[in-house]
């Protein structure tokens, strides 16, 4: 939607991809122009960005040896299989993840190589536009819409992701990615470099697919959304080099992002300049501003049509579509969430929500636009968010912040994206202790900003953002002011408390250590208020052990935290026996090295002190509810030839014996070895330790760590 380019620059561009072929046409007024050698997309048929900008057009028949893969045999099946497994799901320019996707409004934008512009301006409407006439054209190779805040952002994803599409178009490609794949299929988790060699440069120049005949266009639109700035400039950097290098391969990079400092630099670098054409889209230019017209006068004949019977034909008045275009003053954003909030669907009546938006531009208008570019757009976000009754905000800003922050948590070795479960609607609402009716009464005004999954799909979907700069709204406190979610730093503190205060509901001193998940079961089942069907229970037993792998290094990290706060305290009334009960040998590893090399000098003795292995008794264990455990690295099973690390927990009062008498014989070789006491409830405290292997070291792995009760 947003602006129609300069004609001279148009033409350069035009001029310099463009075969001599094709015949090219300037919308909606310029002369008929032949393009030079070196064409863009060869042998195009009609291919159409309206009124900004070109046509391009062949009289001869289009033929198009790319086809379209439904699968042959079970090997193409499950390559493709493994594939989808390893790619961004919803990043397709067609995905309903995306639904709606923004566009340009016909009559807006044309092509470039590298589209860079503030937020909101527009250029993810031009990647989807222009997607969508490669796809009718048939010259659309693939295309990844990134974005942060609804999870779409792991660049070690993206070239798996275009492989992936490629594949479903290309025959040849396919046929080439199920031979290579069938004798590696690591290549789906190797570095970014051997990805793209593989998946992009063996294809293409080595073996020579589509050599001479039509290109492919790849569309990346947000890179600047992908995790890593480090990653970002490494994807700039590959592409350029291999445009430099192999010109003459059939495929056509397409780049949108956000000038940020890092990108920009790396596409300034000399060699990559060479290799690339950029255009900046300002905001408040003439164009732009054309573009919002444009779009807006077209949205509100929409709205007419859909209202006819109580919206007058009139509707709205100059003076207050001028009001509206004028605060939108060429932001693409401003004016797609607007025309989102007027036909909103929960109020149904466009007419008295226009008021509502004239009201909320007649309130910002004291701050100059060009000191405060987005001083609309968030006097509006503000109208939007204060719609959250106050009583439901602390509430809802944990949820928007949980979302915001998610791929950014770290309370384990690990991002918290490693636990998807947990970062679905349903997993937050029981992390949070939020009931569904809350979650809907909370946002159900807020729309035409977020899209809310069904609750009968709560547990496999998130909450999504329609719009990016609303995520930054909120981000940001000089713009959200009260509205502002906090740090990532907040969001981590409010998921260990969380996770702190469930734990100790779901394993009080009056519950069995058998009875945990039970009662966890029948939290989760409370928030519902009804018996889960079976999918749902099978979700919250996920749900169950990935906080239990979150809540052993968690018990680590609020060791940091002052003493007089509230995870802290809660920290003190975890019994440490239970929650050890239900660790896995990965679990009970990271657990125990993370507390062996916490320094007991500054710690609450009654939580964590240090003391020796010959002080500790094994007299009194009962095998089923105190259970001792070590984990050790070895084979799996008789016939395995890979080494894990594997749990040992006594399972019989015969294995109980003998692990006594293992503890015993290690208490008399080894009575000085450093040994870690933690917890502060008297029956549920532990004593961890790591018993050295001296000689039977396996890989390595010099010692073997052990969690056992502490009776003392």
């Amino acid at each position: 939607m947003p602006p129609r380019r300069k004609k001279n620059k148009i033409s350069e561009w035009v001029l310099g991809f463009f075969s001599s072929k094709d015949e090219i046409h300037y919308m909606p007024d310029g002369p008929q122009r032949h393009a030079g050698p070196g064409g863009f997309f060869n042998n195009a048929q009609q291919l159409t960005v309206n009124n900004s900008t070109m046509t391009a057009v062949q009289g001869n028949q289009y033929h198009y040896t790319t086809t379209y893969v439904h699968g042959d045999g079970n090997l193409t099946t499950h390559i493709m299989k493994l594939l989808s497994d390893h790619i961004i799901l919803g990043a397709a320019h067609d995905d309903s993840a995306r639904v709606p996707p923004p566009r340009c409004h016909p009559g807006t934008r044309e092509l470039l190589l590298w589209i860079t512009g503030p937020a909101g301006v527009g250029k993810s409407a031009i990647v989807q536009t222009f997607a969508e006439y490669l796809v009718e054209s048939k010259l659309l190779g693939a295309s990844v819409f990134c974005s942060r805040p609804n999870k779409r952002n792991n660049p070690h994803r993206i070239f798996v992701t275009i492989a992936y599409q490629l594949a479903i178009r290309i025959t040849a490609y396919r046929e080439f990615l199920v031979e290579r794949l069938s004798l590696d299929p690591q290549l789906l988790n190797r570095d970014m470099t051997t990805q793209f060699n593989t998946f992009i440069v063996e294809p293409f120049v080595e073996k020579k697919i589509g050599a001479g005949g039509k290109r492919w266009g790849i569309l990346l639109d947000g890179l600047d959304e992908l995790e890593g700035e480090d990653s970002q400039c490494e994807i700039i950097q590959l592409i350029s080099t291999f445009t430099l290098e192999h010109s003459d391969a059939p495929l056509v990079w397409i780049i949108s992002s956000r000038p940020e400092s890092h990108i920009s630099n790396t596409f300034d670098d000399n060699q990559v300049r060479r290799s690339c054409w950029s255009e900046y889209i300002p905001i408040d230019s003439t164009e732009a501003c054309e573009d919002v017209d444009r779009f807006l006068r077209s949205s509100f004949k929409m709205i007419r049509k859909k209202y006819r019977h109580c919206v007058p034909s009139d509707w709205p008045s100059n003076t207050d579509f001028l009001s509206v275009t004028a605060a939108a003053s060429g932001l693409f954003v401003y004016a797609e969430v607007v025309m989102q909030f007027i036909r909103d669907p929960d109020y149904a009546d466009p007419v008295s929500r226009l008021k509502v938006l004239l009201s909320i531009i007649d309130r910002s208008h004291a701050v100059p636009i060009k000191e405060k570019p987005f001083v609309h757009l968030d006097a509006l976000y503000q109208e939007i968010i204060s719609s959250i009754p106050p009583a439901l905000w602390p509430m809802a800003k944990q949820i928007l912040a949980f979302t915001i922050h998610w791929d950014q948590i770290e309370i384990t070795r690990f991002p918290l994206t490693w636990w998807p479960n947990v970062g679905t609607l349903r997993g937050m609402s029981i992390l949070l202790g939020m009931t569904p009716n809350r979650i809907y009464a909370s946002f159900n005004k807020c729309r035409s900003t977020l899209k809310l999954p069904d609750w009968k799909v709560a547990h496999k979907a998130r909450l999504m953002f329609l719009h990016a700069s609303f995520a930054d709204y909120l981000r940001d406190s000089s713009r959200s002011g009260n509205f502002y979610v906090g740090s990532v730093a907040d969001v981590e503190a409010d998921v260990m408390l969380s996770l702190l205060e469930i734990w100790n509901k779901c394993s009080g001193d009056d519950i069995a250590t058998t009875s945990v998940e039970s009662t966890w079961h029948q939290y989760c089942s409370k928030l519902d208020g009804k018996s889960p069907p079976r999918a749902i229970a099978k979700f919250h037993s996920k749900l169950f052990h990935d906080s239990i792998y979150c809540l052993g290094p968690l018990a680590y990290r609020v060791l940091e935290h002052p003493t007089e706060s509230r995870t802290y305290s809660q920290l003190r009334q975890v019994h440490m026996r239970k929650l050890c009960y239900f660790f896995k040998a990965d679990d009970l590893l990271d657990f125990v090295h993370q507390v062996m090399n916490v320094s007991t000098d500054s710690c609450d003795v009654e939580l964590l002190r240090q003391t020796e292995l010959g002080d500790l008794t094994f007299q009194h264990f009962d095998w089923k509810d105190m259970s001792p455990a070590y984990a050790y690295y070895g084979k799996k099973g008789e016939f395995s030839k890979s080494q894990i690390w594997t749990l040992r927990r006594p399972r019989t009062r015969a294995d109980l014996k003998s692990f006594v008498s293992e503890l015993e014989s290690l208490q008399e070789r080894s009575p000085k070895l450093k040994v870690i006491i933690f917890g502060s409830v008297p029956q549920g405290r532990v004593a961890v330790f790591l018993r050295p292997l001296e000689g039977e070291s396996l890989d390595s792995y010099d010692s073997m760590p052990y969690v056992i009760p502490y009776l003392k």
